[in-house]
């Protein structure tokens, strides 16, 4: 049995089942889901070709190896946390004014999720936001206006830095009793751009979203574009076509459930955007950058991120 494939994430999934008894408890206090959690014990389990936890009615328990894994994951939490400690005294992470950019299909979503730990964790940080369009927020980075622009990749620019922060699916959006809807599987072959609605011009997204579609389908787009993401969830609930969604902006609580159906693709390859964090190269912030994108990829769903 070798910890050298777990992460601290890892031994701290561990720990927490072993405090609790219980992995839906444990879920509850690492905010995570307890399908999820239960998963990702499962893997741990699997990389290490042992069983750490006997399940019996809903009390969990360490098996002999499992606890011997416990012991070696608290003292290294312990002696990790000694480190973050020291480390604490001599310098103040995300304790400075960062001005941050964020893509307008992102931002209403991802800093939701975002703000409430930054101001947790780093209450000294003065956060300025700046919402725009990805070749705007890039002018502005190489300008010197803006330290960092959480954006879709590729970024074509050169002297820009970035740092990978997960995957966002795309979800196939379509009006209500839509010939697409009574497929049991809908392929990217089944879309066609002349049925699709889009963002207006200058947002990445559009042409990503477009280029789903095969080569040949992509013409005779209908050319009604929405300012927003919401404003484009509304022309589809008013029939006007399809649309593709990035996963975080589909509702929680959907004032057109009667009206929408969500779906996603079934074909192998998975169809999205990358989402990462740009800062020019010879950054001097660049610790900083690391505890932000760690900080991000902590608070999206684990499904979005790319082992």
């Amino acid at each position: 049995m070798s910890l050298k494939h777990l992460s601290f994430r890892d031994l701290q999934y561990i720990l927490a089942v072993a405090e609790m008894g219980s992995v839906s408890r444990a879920a509850e206090a690492s905010h995570i889901s307890q399908p999820a959690l239960s998963e990702r014990i499962k893997r741990i389990e699997s990389i290490l070709d042992t069983t750490l936890f006997r399940r019996t009615g809903t009390k969990t328990t360490p098996t002999d190896q499992g606890q011997l894994l416990i012991e070696h994951a608290r003292t290294i939490l312990d002696q990790v946390n000694e480190v973050d400690e020291l480390l604490a005294h001599e310098v103040s992470l995300l304790s400075k004014t960062l001005r941050l950019g964020i893509i307008a299909t992102l931002g209403p979503y991802l800093m939701p999720l975002l703000l409430p730990v930054l101001r947790d964790q780093h209450p000294a940080l003065e956060l300025i936001l700046h919402e725009g369009l990805t070749e705007a927020l890039m002018d502005q980075l190489k300008q010197g206006e803006l330290d960092a622009v959480i954006a879709a990749a590729p970024l074509m620019r050169k002297g820009v830095r970035t740092y990978d922060l997960f995957q966002e699916l795309f979800v196939l959006a379509m009006p209500k009793g839509h010939r697409l809807e009574k497929k049991a599987k809908i392929h990217a072959r089944d879309l066609n751009g002349s049925e699709m609605v889009l963002l207006e011009d200058g947002h990445c997204l559009s042409g990503q979203a477009l280029n789903v579609c095969p080569a040949k389908q992509r013409k005779q787009n209908k050319r009604l574009h929405a300012m927003s993401l919401e404003t484009l969830k509304q022309m589809v609930a008013t029939g006007a076509g399809y649309t593709l969604l990035p996963e975080l902006s589909l509702p929680q609580t959907d004032p057109f459930s009667n009206l929408i159906s969500y779906k996603k693709l079934a074909d192998k390859k998975p169809f999205g955007r990358d989402i990462v964090l740009a800062t020019m190269a010879n950054e001097s912030r660049r610790a900083d950058f690391a505890v932000l994108s760690e900080t991000i990829r902590n608070v999206v769903p684990e499904s979005y991120l790319v082992s």
